[in-house]
């Protein structure tokens, strides 16, 4: 018996060398956590694909969609304010956060029947293509005078910074600073992320593995629609394992998010009314948190959805069936 008794032990010795992530415990403090004049660097991409069908003048047709960005988003710690201003408001505290994009590049690709166009933008060069022909090339000096429309958005952006502030589970407060920044960043969280900081809702607390706990938010926005009433995402989060990492016990978080409204309207700038009707929309992800630090280290979140819509302009009527995917992911970048 005692020689049994110690084979179980060496066993289990031997097991729980082979598993070392059980070494940082049952539970960790998921929670965000950034210092004052501290900077977070990350790598960031949006990759988005559409496919919509419809009737036009009697005639169907596709229209297929492929939009991609890659960027550099930057997060650096403020201080906090010393100007006697009124204490933040029960949810708002944490940290304060100046938030900037360089690098930034765009691809924009759509094909309905027989016409193709393909736009590019990277680090001032600008091409685009409409059915084989080149109209802007930078690098050919080809439609000089067209740059100025597409790289001048893209300059705004990288001289711009927006301020908020930041949670100890992450959620984000209203932005403050420049509209076409801020615009940008609503675009990506209109796809699926549920803040302008590419992250999940934490716990904002010390949580065990395997607990789950769930969030809500609103979108104003779908596409290029206003919604004249916000959708309601909601996301459940689940502190699922721990994962070793070049030497560290990281916190997986894993994500799957759900669309509550399901019938929609709204109006885009050239005054389209449409209502969405079978809307099914919902995302998955998995991110690495290292509690030690409070940082990110890297994630991904894909989204899908699919719908119908109905629209009206000057007598005319739109209907169309559109299926789309979105793919974001992010990792940390090194300490300059």
């Amino acid at each position: 018996m005692q020689r049994r008794d110690l084979l179980l032990l060496s066993l289990a010795a031997m097991l729980a060398a082979a598993y070392p992530a059980d070494a940082a415990g049952d539970t960790a403090d998921l929670r965000l956590r950034i210092a004052p004049n501290e900077s977070l660097r990350y790598a960031w991409t949006v990759a988005a694909t559409s496919e919509s069908k419809g009737i036009e003048k009697g005639r169907p047709f596709t229209l297929n969609t492929e939009v991609s960005y890659t960027l550099t988003l930057l997060l650096r710690g403020l201080p906090p304010k010393r100007d006697g201003a009124a204490p933040p408001a029960p949810g708002q505290e944490g940290a304060r956060v100046a938030l900037r994009i360089q690098d930034l590049t765009y691809l924009d690709k759509r094909t309905i029947a027989d016409s193709k166009a393909e736009v590019s933008v990277s680090k001032g060069h600008v091409k685009c293509t409409e059915n084989g022909k080149v109209i802007v090339d930078s690098d050919n000096d080809i439609g000089l005078e067209q740059m100025p429309d597409y790289l001048r958005p893209i300059r705004n952006i990288g001289n711009a910074e927006v301020r908020l502030t930041l949670d100890s589970a992450g959620r984000q407060s209203q932005p403050e600073g420049d509209a076409g920044l801020t615009e940008l960043l609503d675009a990506i969280r209109a796809g699926g992320a549920e803040g302008f900081y590419p992250i999940p809702i934490l716990a904002g607390r010390t949580a065990k593995v395997g607990e789950s706990w769930e969030s809500s938010y609103s979108l104003p926005k779908l596409g290029e629609f206003r919604l004249a009433k916000p959708a309601v995402i909601r996301p459940k989060m689940t502190f699922s394992k721990w994962v070793a990492q070049a030497g560290k016990d990281l916190a997986q978080i894993e994500v799957a998010t759900v669309l509550e409204t399901r019938e929609l309207k709204g109006e885009n700038d050239s005054r389209l009314l449409v209502e969405f009707t079978q809307y099914d929309r919902r995302g998955a992800g998995t991110f690495l948190l290292d509690p030690a630090t409070g940082r990110f280290v890297e994630g991904a979140l894909e989204t899908t959805s699919k719908y119908h819509i109905d629209g009206e302009r000057e007598g005319q009527t739109v209907g169309l069936d559109v299926a789309g995917k979105t793919r974001f992911t992010f990792a940390a970048l090194p300490e300059k």
